[in-house]
């Protein structure tokens, strides 16, 4: 192992983009090998099988869908979510036996460790050298240290139905007759979560429409508005009836977030199949579709995630010229490590150091974001190592890129207080 390689993997992570479940929610929620699935179950997809098949409200027994699970396993064990899945049951389960039997002893073993109240410190904390996580699980109440929330705030304008306004109003306590109520009510739930703890807003929406907005009036809002307000609770508007509310909003929630000094993160680029709404319309998430927003609000501090990919190349030109855009790498290590090797090639060329930030395990359980932090930290390392090799840094300079996307730019970009170097 080189210098640079164990300087990195002794870097304290702070993990900017997760869907991890409080240990508490693990619990309750008696979370087994089939819970942790969550990438692998899209290659599945992918390669055959039946959405849902390895669910928890799958009608199969265990026995039924360890079976399954080797009857597709075999059809994508070449790929990165086959293999982050085999590093986390092999670190940490002692797993060796890829055969139904083997799933089963496995099983247990997941079981088991869901009702550890020391496993999240001991796979996040201890192995995954992680300090600090962002998670995404729409609520503000973690009650776990290791934890800070961001939240989705789609909700907050893919409205369709009056149900979808009524359910904003019931959550901030606002009563809405008109629009101007239901901004209060929006903003109210911002000024909640930032109480709560939240360290950004997510905009999500590339999944179910365009990221494209548009510059709409009030007037043209509240058409859109005062239509909703006149349906039943059965009643739904379309897309095109309501896309100038959606950019309203959309503009308004960039504005608040500004007054509140929060980063805004839009997911860019790939789409996980089990969650695309749109039927996995990618051009939707092409990150040059935002331009027009990251001209107006230079105020706004925009985290675009996952490099854009696979239309990193005009990420890449964004985040160079624009001061109020960041570069950012949740996800990407898994998509593919040749890829996020090509990516971060260019982005140590064309980016300042201090607009990256280098590690979102995005997973919803912890033995993903270990398999996915071991994956990245190799990845940086051996980048790094190639730019000292051709003379494009020094060591030094080397050490100093990787304690900087894995750490500082974070504490520094989010304001968090008490993880200052």
């Amino acid at each position: 192992m080189s210098i640079l390689h164990d300087y990195v993997n002794r870097i304290r992570i702070i993990d900017g983009h997760e869907h991890l479940a409080t240990p508490q929610i693990r619990k309750r929620e008696n979370h087994d090998l089939f819970s942790l699935l969550h990438y692998l179950d899209s290659d599945f997809y992918s390669a055959g099988m039946k959405m849902g098949a390895l669910g928890r409200q799958s009608s199969l027994d265990v026995e039924q869908k360890a079976s399954l699970f080797m009857d597709f396993w075999h059809k994508t064990k070449n790929t990165t979510y086959a293999r982050m899945f085999r590093t986390a049951m092999e670190d940490l389960y002692g797993h060796s036996e890829w055969n139904v039997k083997g799933l089963l002893e496995a099983n247990e073993k997941v079981t088991q460790a869901t009702h550890n109240p020391d496993w999240y410190e001991q796979v996040m904390v201890q192995k995954s050298g992680i300090d600090l996580a962002f998670t995404l699980i729409q609520t503000t109440k973690l009650a776990y240290e290791r934890f800070r929330p961001i939240m989705f705030m789609d909700f907050t304008f893919k409205l369709r139905t009056l149900k979808d306004i009524t359910t904003v109003e019931r959550m901030s306590g606002v009563t809405v007759y008109h629009l101007r109520q239901y901004l209060e009510a929006v903003d109210t739930l911002l000024h909640k979560y930032v109480q709560e703890g939240m360290v950004a807003t997510k905009f999500g929406h590339a999944y179910w429409r365009s990221l494209s907005s548009g510059k709409p009036t009030f007037h043209e809002a509240e058409l859109a508005f005062n239509r909703l307000l006149g349906c039943t609770l059965e009643e739904s508007l379309s897309q095109a009836e309501t896309q100038a509310l959606q950019d309203y909003l959309i503009h308004f929630i960039i504005q608040r977030s500004i007054a509140y000094d929060l980063p805004i993160q839009i997911h860019t680029g790939h789409h996980e199949v089990s969650v695309s709404s749109n039927g996995n319309t990618l051009t939707n998430s092409n990150v040059e579709l935002l331009i027009p927003l990251l001209l107006e609000y230079t105020e706004a501090r925009f985290v675009l995630l996952h490099s854009g990919y696979p239309y990193y190349l005009p990420y890449l030109s964004l985040v160079k010229n624009f001061p109020n855009v960041y570069a950012d790498f949740t996800w990407v290590y898994i998509i593919s490590p040749t890829a996020s090797k090509q990516i971060l090639h260019q982005v140590i060329e064309m980016v300042p150091m201090t607009k990256i930030q280098g590690f979102g395990g995005d997973y919803n359980f912890i033995e993903g974001t270990y398999a996915h932090q071991k994956l990245a930290r190799k990845v940086v390392a051996d980048v790094l190592t190639e730019k000292v090799a051709d003379g494009a840094l020094d060591e030094s300079e080397a050490m100093t890129f990787a304690d900087r996307i894995f750490r500082t730019n974070l504490i520094e970009l989010y304001k968090l207080k008490g993880l200052e170097e």
